[in-house]
């Protein structure tokens, strides 16, 4: 009987995790950190249209994004201040994959990059709402467009013609942007991700 009891317990408690979002479970700070808005920036003849980023792989121009981050507290009765909730910005992976899931790395899709973030400091939130900050990051590195899979879509017509497919010379990807970010004082972590879909293609010489 108290092994059943036990056991009991056991499940009870497994349930009750389960039931913990994830966020919950994997940052231990006060902190909320979340990515509020993503918007990119062609170089070249590539450009944005809605929230999509066209990237010409023609140039060797780098493709940007600005993210914007936003940091609130768990608990939003807590008014007071602490320069114990600082955050520090510290640096951002962009991995992509594919809708139709073939998503293999140099293969199907750019390999993931990583960067740093020039040390962007989030104030202590306040009890007025949430604290914003912006971030740069690089979406597309110029020597991913001399790599494969980008690299074989130079000289491609993405518009239909004999024994051509609609679409042929075109990648349609979405980029995986992750924040790394720590509490300035307690050293804690803290993540936020958000995705922007991006073309791929050849859209000519443009301007260098």
């Amino acid at each position: 009987m108290r092994s059943l009891k036990i056991l009991g317990i056991v499940g009870f408690a497994v349930a009750m995790t389960g039931c913990v979002p994830e966020w919950a479970r994997e940052n231990e700070t006060g902190i909320i950190m979340e990515v509020a808005g993503i918007t990119g920036f062609a170089g070249g003849e590539g450009g944005t249209e809605g929230n999509i980023l066209f990237s010409n792989v023609r140039l060797p121009i780098n493709d940007d994004a600005v993210v914007v981050l936003n940091v609130y507290r768990k608990n939003p009765s807590v008014s007071a201040t602490s320069a114990l909730e600082h955050v520090r910005l510290e640096s951002y992976q962009v991995r992509y994959f594919r809708s139709d899931g073939h998503s293999v790395e140099g293969v199907d899709v750019p390999h993931r990059i990583t960067g740093p973030i020039n040390s962007l400091r989030f104030h202590t939130p306040t009890d007025t709402g949430e604290i914003e900050v912006e971030a740069v990051v690089n979406i597309v590195r110029q020597t991913a467009k001399r790599e494969p899979p980008l690299v074989n879509l130079i000289g491609v017509n993405t518009s239909p013609t004999a024994g051509r497919q609609p679409g042929e010379g075109y990648i349609t990807a979405v980029a995986e942007i992750t924040i790394f970010a720590r509490q300035v004082t307690t050293g804690e972590p803290l993540t936020a991700t958000g995705r922007l879909q991006v073309g791929f293609a050849d859209f000519g010489a443009g301007t260098q």
